[in-house]
């Protein structure tokens, strides 16, 4: 099974025996081994554990992460998550030492940049667009091969993702009960259209399962290469993530708008931030259902429960999917190679290996 999502108000989980039980009041919505569950996800303030069950999790080093109704990551508890004190040491040093940081990041950045041209190639195939757009992403992978340092680096990165945002509008089929999506450009938090309220949440999602791999390899989460250390960040994890945004999350979003599996129906506009009502996020009226339109003042996107359920299935479909892993030359999962990935960057940090290849696709 993997990960456990519990997303619906008044649900519980519980332990029995060596089984977890998710109820709502009396009624028995699930039952699951123990020993097939990898994580917890709760989500909303409606969502909650017991406490023998957080002991029996921590004890087994099942992290449980807490996000918001709406995706946004909170918190999350996990037990003793490692004993990798040498490798945790050797990483600090590692990302303090200009060179070697360099060049891990550009690796990063590299695979990134490749992945972005592939999806973009595979979706705009005919376009008359096409080869002048393919064209400038190779010039914009050729500008992150030749940055000096890693300022310059992020400078390169942040405007071949935003080529990329460029192109991917085009991509993106109009929706089929609408007009428009009103995609223009990224916007991270709070999303102000559909598409950016699906790549936010699956961005989360795919942040979730690359802390969860940083704890299983005894790598630190929050002290990365290309990421800038700082507070509540976790950049190791950023880091990982960001080879396979475009190979899982950005696919996803193609795929649920452009099959179509979802309108604009399946969104609800929140309240606007900073309002001066007191409200937050988690509030029970923040959402009212409207039809999703541009104005001056944006108001805060996001997907409706039901849909969020379909999005959570589209992603565990994605990241459980068998694929040739051209490493090893095995068929394996996305979710086994986030693991192989996040031990070919441990070895890296240790000395026993040169170089990171980051995970591309053709």
């Amino acid at each position: 099974m993997g990960t456990l999502y519990v997303t619906e108000m008044g649900v519980q989980v519980h332990k029995e025996g060596q089984r977890l039980l998710v109820k709502k009041g009396s009624e028995v919505l699930q039952d699951i081994p123990m020993i097939k569950v990898d994580r917890v996800v709760l989500m909303g303030k409606g969502a909650s554990i017991t406490t023998p069950t957080l002991y029996a999790l921590a004890n087994r080093k099942v992290g449980v992460y807490y996000l918001s109704s709406r995706g946004k990551y909170m918190l999350r508890t996990v037990g003793d998550d490692h004993r990798h004190s040498r490798l945790r040491q050797a990483q600090t040093r590692a990302t303090d030492n200009p060179t070697r940081c360099m060049a891990v990041a550009q690796e990063i950045v590299r695979g990134k940049v490749h992945n972005q041209r592939v999806l973009v190639q595979r979706h705009a195939e005919g376009q008359p667009w096409a080869r002048a757009a393919l064209n400038q992403m190779d010039e914009m992978r050729r500008q992150v091969d030749t940055a000096q340092n890693l300022d310059e680096l992020r400078g390169r990165e942040g405007l071949a993702a935003k080529a990329y945002f460029s192109l991917l509008r085009q991509i993106i089929r109009p929706p089929a009960d609408g007009h428009t999506w009103g995609f223009e450009r990224r916007v991270y938090y709070p999303p102000t259209d559909p598409v950016n309220a699906l790549l936010s949440f699956g961005y989360t999602l795919l942040l979730n399962d690359m802390v969860a791999v940083c704890q299983m390899t005894g790598l630190d989460p929050d002290i990365g290469f290309f990421h800038a250390v700082d507070y509540n960040k976790p950049a190791m994890a950023l880091d990982l993530e960001e080879e396979f945004r475009l190979v899982i999350v950005d696919s996803i979003v193609l795929a649920a708008l452009n099959r179509p599996v979802f309108g604009l129906r399946d969104f609800e506009v929140g309240r606007p931030w900073n309002s001066g009502s007191g409200l937050d996020e988690e509030d029970e009226d923040l959402a009212e259902p409207a039809k999703i339109k541009t104005s001056p003042t944006p108001r805060p996107i996001y997907l409706k429960d039901e849909s969020r359920k379909r999005f959570i299935q589209m992603y565990e479909t994605r990241v459980n999917e068998q694929i040739l892993y051209p490493v090893t030359g095995e068929q394996t999962s996305y979710r086994r190679i986030f693991e192989l990935q996040a031990y070919a960057m441990a070895r890296v940090i240790l000395g026993e290996a040169q170089r990171y290849s980051p995970f591309t696709i053709r």
